[in-house]
C-alpha cells in the first residue's frame, strides 16, 4: 500500500503487522526456510510453521508430478533453491512464482498490491585472495522509502526488523543474482 507520504509498504493482513512474524535464522543458511515461515504465518495470520522445522523439510526432496519428478528444494543446511520456496508457499495455500530479470517497477507493484516478494540478491563471485567467499541472501521486502532511497526488509539473518538497505547497495546486489525474485498472495 502508498502511504501519504509516498512510502510503500506491506499492508497488515489479519490484524497485524508483518514484523511480528520475524524469526532471527542466528548463524545457520536458513534464510530460505525463515522466509517461508514468516510469509506463511504472516498470510494465515497466526504462527502455524517453525522456521527449523520447515528447514529440516526443505532438506528432504519431495516427489514431483512433472518432469524431473523429483523436487530438490534446497542442498540440506546450505542453499534454497527460489522453486524451492515457491513450492514450500504452493504448499501451504499461497499462490507463489518466481522469475530472473525481475524490474525496480515490479517491487513497488508487487507493494502496492500487497504481495509477499522476496528478492535473492548478494556477491556470489565474492574473493578474498584466492578464498571464495561468496555470498547470497533472500529476506522479504517490507516497503520503500523514495524519499530516503532505502528499501526495508524482513531480515532473517538480522535480530531485529525491519532492517534497511541503500537503494543503490541492494540494487547492485540483485542485480549480481540476475534480480531474482519470489512473489507470492
Amino acid at each position: 500500500m502508498q502511504l501519504s507520504d509516498g512510502r510503500l509498504w506491506i499492508a497488515e493482513r489479519h490484524g497485524q503487522p508483518i514484523e511480528q512474524f520475524h524469526v532471527s535464522q542466528g548463524s545457520s543458511q536458513d534464510c530460505g526456510p525463515h522466509c517461508v515461515a514468516v510469509a506463511v504465518n504472516f498470510w494465515l495470520g497466526q504462527k502455524k510453521l517453525e522456521a527449523k522445522t520447515v528447514a529440516r523439510e526443505m532438506n528432504r526432496p519431495r516427489l514431483g508430478m512433472g518432469l524431473p519428478p523429483l523436487v530438490i528444494r534446497r542442498i540440506p543446511n546450505w542453499a534454497t533453491f527460489p522453486w524451492g520456496i515457491t513450492d514450500m508457499l504452493k504448499a501451504h495455500g499461497l499462490h507463489a512464482s518466481w522469475r530472473v530479470r525481475a524490474s525496480e517497477k515490479d517491487l513497488h507493484r508487487a507493494l502496492l498490491e500487497d504481495h509477499i516478494v522476496m528478492p535473492i540478491f548478494g556477491e556470489p563471485l565474492q574473493r578474498q585472495g584466492w578464498k571464495w567467499n561468496g555470498w547470497s541472501h533472500v529476506a522479504i521486502l517490507a516497503g520503500w522509502d523514495p524519499a530516503a532511497e532505502t528499501y526495508w526488509f524482513i531480515d532473517s539473518s538480522h535480530e531485529t526488523t525491519p532492517s534497511s538497505r541503500p537503494r543503490d547497495t541492494f540494487l547492485r546486489h540483485w542485480n549480481n543474482m540476475e534480480r531474482l525474485l519470489i512473489e507470492a498472495f
